[in-house]
C-alpha cells in the first residue's frame, strides 16, 4: 500500500521513538512520578524529543500534542498527538507490551495512526480511507457476534487509587457476561487487537487523546466502531472510550456500563 507523506512521517517517527525506547529496556531508569503510580522515565522525555523532531523537520507549522513536558498545540489545523511510551508501568517493569502512538489530526478528525510496538515487531498502520494495516497485511475486525464468545480488554485508570467504584463495578458487570476479560496496560496496543480482530471490544476511562489517537482510527479503518460511553462518535477528547467489531456487541457492553 502506497501511504501518504502524512503516514509516511508518521511511521519514521514512531520508528525513531522506539529505537530511543529500546536503548533503555531493561537498563537503569532514572523513574519520576507524576502522581503516586504514573510514572515517567527518561526513555519516554527521549522517545518524544525524537518523534517531535522527525515530525517539525518535516512540518514545521504543524502542531503537537504530547504526553510529555506539557506540549499543547492541538488548536492548529494540523496537529501531530504523540504518545511517546504508551504502557510505561509495563516497560519499567520490564514487560514487552508497550508501544508508540503516533496520529495526525485534521480538523476535527484522525487521518493518520501508527501503533508501534518494537518488542512484538508489529506496526499497525491505519490512513484514512486506506484501511488499517499490521506489517503490510491488511486487517479487520472480528466477525463475533455474541458476547459470550467475545473478548474484551481494559484497562484503569491511574485515578483508581482515588476513585474506584464505577471501574470495579462495570469490569464486575462486563466480566461475567463476556468469554473473558484482559488488561495488557496499553490503550494504544488494546485499541490495536481490537482492529486485527484480537478482541471484540475494549473499554476505559479517564483516557486522554495521546493513549487513543492512532487507535481510534485504526478500529474505524478496520471496520470497528469508537464511542464515549454516551455512544458519541466524536471521542478523542472525551474521557470514556468504548471500541468493538460490531453494533450488537457496542450497543450492548454500552449498556453494561452505564447501568
Amino acid at each position: 500500500m502506497k501511504f501518504s507523506s502524512f503516514t509516511n512521517v508518521a511511521l519514521t517517527a514512531a520508528q525513531k521513538g522506539a529505537e530511543v525506547l529500546l536503548k533503555h529496556y531493561n537498563g537503569k531508569l532514572n523513574i519520576e512520578y507524576k502522581s503516586e503510580i504514573d510514572p515517567v522515565t527518561q526513555a519516554d522525555k527521549g522517545s518524544q524529543k525524537a518523534i517531535i523532531k522527525i515530525i517539525k523537520d518535516t512540518f514545521p507549522e504543524h502542531g503537537i500534542l504530547a504526553e510529555e513536558d506539557g506540549v499543547n498545540e492541538v488548536d492548529k489545523e494540523y496537529c501531530w498527538i504523540i504518545d511517546p511510551l504508551d504502557g510505561t508501568v509495563n516497560f519499567v517493569h520490564s514487560l514487552p507490551m508497550f508501544a508508540v502512538s503516533v496520529g495526525l489530526k485534521y480538523k476535527n478528525e484522525i487521518i493518520t495512526g501508527v501503533v508501534y510496538s518494537p518488542l512484538m515487531n508489529e506496526v499497525f498502520i491505519a490512513e484514512k480511507g486506506k484501511g488499517a494495516w499490521l506489517n503490510s497485511k491488511k486487517i479487520k475486525v472480528s466477525s463475533i457476534k455474541d458476547n459470550i464468545r467475545a473478548l474484551g480488554v481494559t484497562g484503569f485508570p491511574y485515578s483508581i487509587k482515588k476513585d474506584n467504584n464505577k471501574i470495579l463495578k462495570n469490569f464486575e458487570r462486563v466480566i461475567v457476561k463476556a468469554q473473558g476479560v484482559r488488561r495488557l496496560g496499553s490503550a494504544a496496543l488494546d485499541l490495536a487487537y481490537v482492529a486485527c480482530g484480537r478482541f471484540e471490544f475494549f473499554w476505559e476511562q479517564d483516557l486522554k487523546a495521546w493513549d487513543i489517537a492512532a487507535g481510534i482510527l485504526l478500529v474505524k479503518e478496520a471496520g470497528g466502531i469508537v464511542s464515549d460511553y454516551s455512544g458519541d462518535k466524536d471521542c478523542l477528547f472525551k474521557s470514556t472510550m468504548l471500541a468493538s467489531n460490531i453494533l450488537k456487541i457496542h450497543k450492548e457492553i454500552l449498556k453494561i456500563v452505564n447501568d
